[in-house]
């Protein structure tokens, strides 16, 4: 299975010998949600098709885990294979990476034209 998003590290994560795991191993073995621009409350699993000759769609599970309690449910949370986890950026992180993005252009954009 796979960690993206505002996780410690993206990376595969290979499930045990015994091929059972739960999405707090996954979550806390790829170093936890990443401080300052995780959000705790925006953690989904997806799942594919069992089959990849029919593909139906992909299910989501999300869990919001801004209430620390909700994290009993990650700890139960039967992961597969293929499955893909994925947290969310917190939103006033979008909105800085977007300010990050548009400042440099306009900047750059500004320097050339008194030249």
């Amino acid at each position: 299975m796979y960690l993206s998003g505002e996780v410690g590290v993206q990376s595969r994560f290979a499930l045990p010998f015994a091929e059972q795991a739960v999405l707090a191993d996954a979550l806390f073995e790829g170093g936890g949600i990443a401080p300052g621009t995780g959000d705790v409350s925006q953690i989904y699993v997806l799942r594919g098709p069992t089959k990849t000759q029919e593909f139906r769609g992909v299910t989501a599970w999300h869990l919001n885990a801004l209430n620390a309690v909700n994290f009993v449910v990650a700890a139960e949370f039967q992961l597969r294979p293929k499955d893909i986890i994925f947290v969310a950026e917190q939103p006033i992180t979008r909105w800085d990476r977007a300010v990050s993005q548009a400042i440099p252009n306009f900047y750059g954009a500004t320097s050339t034209v008194g030249n």
